[in-house]
């Protein structure tokens, strides 16, 4: 058996008054004041500190959990020291702290990412080619703000524990949010409208050093073509030239037919070419003034100047306005920007792009964007042929109320397109039956009477009115239209068609046309009761 170095017996076993804890140490501190290295309490190594273990006989077991006592020597009746109990401190009691509900989480997330996305749409919207192109400062300060405000509830609601930290991050998001459009204008000026009245556009002012000397100025044009075009028209007609500067060769046939169109001139106009991406459109007796066709060259790029002299036009052309946007955007209707980008198509000169912005429009809600959807609409009236015509009448018995003068102006149009081609779209006959236009009565009789059987249904549509156009009909005329009559009158009539209906009834004797006259009889005075 190993012996025990003989140190080991000589050191002293002790015990820490204050937290119990053993220690060895050398007999030299005995007497003496150490420091406990478990609690730092601070005590005498004397006989009460000493820890002697007792003895254990043969058949006990040495037990280190037992209670040892220290052995007072050198006193035959020692006095038991009282040993003080431990007082332990009452822990303090802690706020119970529960986790942060999920719903309070999302709405933490959804509020910051508003005010994200809507920063980011202000910054790379701000442009000319941006999907804010066109939207004035003042409405961008109210998308801003509403972003905010909807940000810093939804923030400070997320945060119940920390809403002072909350409500200060939330306004610093708030103050960029606010400050984005009033540092960032560009794009902000509203597009030109075409209803402006045409005494609002003047020439712009040019210095006259500014302004180009005649005849340097037909040189740089290449004018030779529209001389030999005045020339041609004689003295009742008219010519006017577009110099279009900057044009790119993609964006030069759509620009042609747009001006043409829109000018209504005739179909001899020419887009002659030039150098360094310049263009003459030479336009053959169009239907407006020059100041008139300066103003819808605005959709096209900035009015350089105007020259009566010359019947011209100069324009710096903006091709960033030709930009197709994503398809994807152009036809999410959960997109908020979905009826911002249609509408600036509509506002756009792509005849193909603007009948396709009309056709989605026609499937969509008017939740947005409403009064400026329908007033260009209107304006698009006034360039429209037949396909646009009728793209138009579908979207607007979706987007008009009837007091926004869009059935006044698609009856004019209507009119017009029914005068040069004798027929009118079932659609837009629709459109207008629906706000009863009176004009449109005339037309569609004459419309029904070549065909009954497509046009009964719109007439039954048109209301109260349609009973005096089709009332004489019923004596009179084929049994087809004398049946069709009778199921209008059934649909729409009043007092005068039942009695209109009794009165044909007992003159036929044909039973056809008695039992059409008889169920439409019953029509209006089941409706009657």
């Amino acid at each position: 058996m190993a012996e025990m170095p003989e140190g080991v017996f000589q050191q002293l076993q002790i015990r820490c008054p204050s937290c119990n804890q053993r220690f060895r140490v050398g007999p030299e501190l005995k007497g003496r004041k150490v420091e406990c290295g478990s609690c730092q309490f601070r005590f005498l190594v004397d006989d009460k500190a000493e820890l002697k273990n007792r003895k254990f006989y043969p058949g006990e077991k040495n037990d280190p959990t037992l209670s040892q006592y220290s052995r007072q020597p050198n006193s035959e009746f020692a006095v038991i020291t009282p040993v003080e109990p431990v007082v332990y401190i009452d822990s303090p009691v802690m706020d119970r702290v529960e986790p942060t509900p999920i719903s309070k989480i999302i709405f933490g997330i959804v509020g910051g990412g508003v005010m994200a996305f809507t920063l980011l749409i202000l910054i790379t919207g701000a442009s000319s080619s941006g999907i804010l192109n066109g939207v004035t400062t003042d409405r961008r300060l109210v998308i801003a703000g509403f972003a905010a405000l909807v940000g810093t509830i939804m923030i400070t609601y997320a945060n119940p524990r920390a809403r002072g930290k909350a409500m200060f991050f939330a306004l610093l998001g708030s103050l960029a949010l606010i400050s984005t459009p009033i540092f960032l204008t560009e794009g902000s000026k509203a597009l030109t409208s075409v209803s402006q009245t045409v005494e609002s556009i003047a020439p712009p002012p040019v210095s006259g050093d500014g302004r180009k000397k005649i005849s340097d100025l037909k040189a740089a044009v290449g004018y030779a073509p529209m001389e030999t075009a005045m020339l041609q028209a004689g003295q009742g007609g008219q010519v006017m030239g577009i110099w279009l500067r900057g044009l790119r060769e993609s964006n030069a046939e759509m620009v042609y037919t747009y001006l043409v169109r829109s000018s209504q001139s005739s179909q001899q106009s020419h887009l002659y070419p030039r150098m360094n991406q310049n263009a003459l459109i030479v336009l053959i007796n169009p239907k407006l003034t020059l100041e008139e066709l300066a103003l819808q060259s605005e959709r096209i790029g900035a009015v350089s100047q105007i020259v009566p002299e010359l019947h011209l036009i100069e324009v710096k052309v903006a091709n960033e306005r030709f930009s197709e946007q994503s398809p994807i955007l152009l036809n999410d209707k959960e997109n908020g920007a979905f009826y911002l980008l249609n509408l600036r198509e509509l506002q756009g000169i792509d005849i193909r792009r603007i009948n396709d912005a009309l056709l989605r429009l026609a499937l969509a809600d008017p939740l947005q964007s409403r009064d400026d959807i329908i007033k260009r609409m209107i304006e698009l009236l006034e360039i429209s042929d037949r396909e646009m015509l009728i793209n138009i009448c579908k979207a607007m018995l979706v987007w008009s109320d009837g007091k926004d003068g869009a059935p006044q102006a698609a009856m004019k149009a209507a009119s017009i397109l029914f005068i040069s081609e004798k027929d009118l779209p079932i659609e837009v006959a629709t459109f207008l039956a629906k706000w009863q236009q009176s004009d449109l009565y005339p037309i569609l009789e004459q419309l029904w009477l070549n065909d009954p059987t497509s046009w009964e249904e719109v007439f039954m549509k048109s209301g109260e009115p349609a009973e005096a156009r089709v009332i004489k009909h019923l004596t009179q005329g084929s049994n087809r239209l004398r049946m069709s009559a009778a199921r209008i009158i059934g649909r729409v009539g009043g007092k005068s068609g039942e009695e209109a209906l009794q009165f044909a009834l007992e003159a036929t004797t044909d039973l056809e046309l008695q039992s059409s006259f008889s169920n439409a009889l019953d029509a209006i005075r089941q409706r009657q009761r």
